[in-house]
Parts: structure tokens; C-alpha cells; sequence
């Protein structure tokens, strides 16, 4: 099996885990948390989640290609790893004024004050736990290891101790532990490893990190404009059932479509380092194969959620959310379009420099999806708000798609 494939693998098993663990944890809330206390709990989740853009910056994709470039000595790769998480050190605890200045400003979030605080560890544990580093020196085995183990880890605790709704901010800081106990992990095992070696920080290198990343950092805001930012539409605009139900099924298009970004993240390095050579026969294998496992792996799921859906609302979720079932079948199809959309992205733009123009993508599309998505949650509610959500991925993707055809970029 090849490296390529192999790292694959890998990083589908990370990706399994990081799923799995919520979805074996899932039904379990559904039936011990209120239908109050999950939908709020699952709003606390996803306000932290631009907290955890802010941290991560993009690095996933920059740091990872500036390790994988490098050349591969422990002092270079010792600078580039010191100086992003010191970079991302310092954005977690800048978000965390921010975070409690929110929290003292909107007085909705005034009786979720100790669940947002819970669940704000998740963004210390993205912050700290360098996947980057393990991606760009393809170490994904351990990675994998690293991973699985911190999310199994928290699983007893979860069923042991949650039992009421009253324990919903116990349910947040577990739900989010997992983060810091795979740096720990990481950092023991890069250690005795020998990867990298703490050095001085560098106010000008940080400066320089922070400029590489820029146009990711600006690309993941705007996504979030059209992707994190609607549960918080629907938090303000529906009830707590629409959002108890909303973020459940969500759930379930994130598990589909979890085998997106370890694929994508596992093929990233090859593509950037082949660059604009479309005739070499690695380049045609290589594409070949990422758009089978990726594109691929999502018309699977889409059919079995979507057949599925009432079997997996009766027996998944339990009685008190058996109305999901709806829900199911409108977000089913909506991975394979984010597929598709993240071929051109991260294998044809960003691969080869053209964050910018992808950059200017998301910056309309952004802005444009908060307008008719608040327009469109409130007359139809959840319905609204998922078709706005459609419209908005189907024109990005083919917005890309005609960049990449103007740039001459190779597509198939």
C-alpha cells in the first residue's frame, strides 16, 4: 500500500474517532438532557466554535504546508512549530476576554455563563494540540493513536456521571476535554520522538506566520458566516426544538462528511508539492484516487441517512426526537456538494497559492448568505435557513469552478 493511501486510512480512523465518540455519546443526551438543555448545549458548543477559528487561524492548512516544504531538520521544523503555538496560545487567550465580555454585553447568554465556560476548554485543547505538526511530517499513525485514545478516554466518564438535565455543564466540559488530553499525549510522544525541540519565539516570525495564514483565517470567517453562524440564526429566529433537532441532524451530516477533511488534509501535501505538473502519472493517480475516496465516501452516506432516516430517528434518538426525521432527509445530500467544493478549494487553489482569489470567494458569499438566511429563518424557520444553506455551497463550488477554468487549473 502506498504512503499516500496508507496516510489515508489514517487519518479517516482520526476523523472515525473524532466522530464516533459524539454519535455513540448523542443518543445517550438526547435521552437524559431535556429538549432545553440539549438545544442549549449545542449552542454553547457552536458559539465556542468562533473562538476555535480565531485559534486555529488557518494553521491546519498553512503550517502544514510550511512543515511539509521545509527541509527536514529538527531546528527548522523546531521554529515553525514554537512559533505557532505560541501565535495560537496568544489568539486562545485574547479569545477568552473576548469571550466573557460577550457573555457580559448579551443578556441571552447570561443563564449559559458556566456551560459556555465549560465548553470553552475545547478551544485551549485546538489551540495546543498540534495536528499540523503530525500532517506535515505524515506521522498520521500516531496521529491516529493520539486521537482515538483522548476520545475514548472520556466516554465513561460521560455515561457514569450525566444523568439529569441539571448536569448539562458537566456534559459541556467533558464534550470538550478531549482537546487537551491529546496535546498532552502529543507533546510526550513528539518529545521522545525527537521531532522538535522548544526554541525562542520570535515576535517578527509570529508576524510573519499570522501574514502566511491570513487568507485562510479570512476564508474560514467567512465560511463561518454560512456555516457556524446558522444555529445561532436559529437560536434567535426558532424555537428550542428547531434547534435541539437542527444541531442533532447536523450532527449527522458532520459524521458523513468527517471523511472529507482526512482525506483532503492526508492528500494536501502531495498536491502542493506537484503543483501545476498535471501530466505526470502520480498526479493523474493521485487525483483519481481523491476524488473516488472523497466525493465517493459521501453519495454513500447521502443514501443511507437519507433512506434511512426514520429508522435512525425511532431507534437512534429516541421518542423525543422522533420528529428528526425530516431533518434528516433535507441535510443528506448537502456533503456531497462541501466534497466537491473542497477538491477545488484545497487541492487545486490553495495547493497552489491561490488563497487569495478563494479568499475573495468567501467574502461575498459570506455577507450574502447572513442577509436571505435571516430573511429566509424567518418566515420559514429550519426549512428556510437549510435551503439558504444549499444555495449558498452550490454557487460557492460553482463560483470555484469557474476560477479554476479561467486560471487553467486542472480539474479532472
Amino acid at each position: 500500500m502506498s504512503s499516500a493511501a496508507k496516510n489515508i486510512l489514517y487519518l479517516v480512523f482520526v476523523q472515525g474517532i473524532i466522530y464516533l465518540s459524539p454519535l455513540l455519546t448523542l443518543p445517550y443526551l438526547t435521552r437524559k438532557l431535556e429538549i432545553e438543555q440539549f438545544a442549549a448545549l449545542s449552542f454553547a458548543q457552536v458559539f465556542v466554535q468562533y473562538f476555535v477559528l480565531v485559534t486555529d487561524y488557518g494553521f491546519g492548512i498553512t503550517a502544514t504546508r510550511l512543515i511539509a516544504l521545509a527541509p527536514g531538520s529538527v531546528k527548522n521544523i523546531s521554529e515553525i512549530v514554537s512559533n505557532t503555538l505560541a501565535v495560537k496560545l496568544l489568539l486562545a487567550c485574547l479569545m477568552a476576554v473576548v469571550c466573557v465580555v460577550l457573555v457580559w454585553l448579551i443578556p441571552a447568554l447570561h443563564t449559559s455563563i458556566w456551560l459556555i465556560a465549560a465548553t470553552f476548554t475545547g478551544v485551549y485543547g485546538n489551540a495546543l494540540f498540534p495536528t499540523w505538526l503530525f500532517q506535515g511530517i505524515e506521522r498520521m499513525r500516531d496521529l491516529a493513536l493520539i486521537t482515538g485514545l483522548s476520545r475514548l478516554l472520556v466516554l465513561p466518564p460521560i455515561f457514569f456521571f450525566i444523568h439529569t438535565p441539571d448536569d448539562v455543564v458537566l456534559a459541556g466540559a467533558l464534550l470538550n476535554a478531549p482537546g487537551l488530553l491529546a496535546a498532552l499525549m502529543s507533546f510526550i510522544v513528539l518529545r521522545q520522538q525527537k521531532v522538535f525541540e522548544w526554541v525562542p519565539v520570535s515576535w517578527i516570525r509570529m508576524r510573519d506566520m499570522l501574514r502566511e495564514g491570513w487568507h485562510v483565517f479570512i476564508s474560514n470567517i467567512f465560511i463561518s458566516l454560512y456555516t457556524v453562524v446558522n444555529l445561532t440564526l436559529l437560536k434567535f429566529l426558532g424555537t428550542p426544538e428547531q434547534v435541539a433537532f437542527f444541531a442533532a441532524s447536523d450532527k449527522i451530516r458532520f459524521a458523513i462528511q468527517g471523511f472529507i477533511q482526512p482525506i483532503a488534509s492526508a492528500l494536501f501535501p502531495r498536491f502542493a508539492a506537484m503543483g501545476r505538473n498535471y501530466q505526470s502519472e502520480e498526479f493523474v493517480k493521485l487525483n483519481r484516487l481523491g476524488w473516488i475516496a472523497l466525493v465517493g465516501t459521501q453519495i454513500v452516506g447521502a443514501l443511507v441517512v437519507f433512506f434511512g432516516a426514520d429508522l435512525i430517528a425511532k431507534y437512534y434518538f429516541g421518542t423525543a426526537f422522533e420528529g428528526i426525521s425530516i431533518y434528516l432527509k433535507a441535510f443528506a445530500v448537502l456533503p456531497v456538494v462541501i466534497a466537491v467544493a473542497t477538491v477545488f478549494a484545497q487541492w487545486r487553489l490553495l495547493a497552489l497559492g491561490e488563497g487569495a482569489a478563494l479568499s475573495r470567494v468567501y467574502m461575498v458569499a459570506g455577507p450574502v448568505h447572513i442577509v436571505y438566511a435571516i430573511i429566509a429563518t424567518s418566515y420559514w424557520g429550519w426549512g428556510g435557513l437549510l435551503a439558504s444553506v444549499y444555495l449558498t455551497e452550490i454557487m460557492i463550488t460553482l463560483v470555484m469552478y469557474f476560477i479554476l477554468r479561467k486560471k487553467r487549473i486542472h480539474i479532472f
